[in-house]
């Protein structure tokens, strides 16, 4: 029996490396910000503890890719629809 190759978008490449990209940016910049307790005059901020930290950097990946994964549906979406309108 053979397999056969499920038909991937063109698009599905692009779409994922930019939510991974996203997600990068947006764990370092919250490990950036909960790094800088007592460095801001007048903020009493408490960092969260390093499980919490690997938690939130894995959710904000995860958000990210599958935010840009449903952007990438709806384009899909949107292309068909208006092929399908010509």
């Amino acid at each position: 029996m053979r397999l056969r190759m499920s038909d991937q978008s063109r698009l599905k490449k692009p779409f994922m490396v930019a939510g991974v990209v996203t997600g990068a940016v947006g764990s370092a910049w919250y490990l950036c910000r909960n790094q800088q307790h007592g460095k801001v005059p007048m903020s009493q901020t408490i960092p969260d503890p390093v499980w919490a930290q690997f938690v939130n950097v894995a959710l904000i990946l995860f958000v990210a890719i599958y935010q840009a994964n449903l952007v990438r549906r709806i384009v899909e979406w949107l292309q068909r629809k208006e092929k399908q309108g010509k």
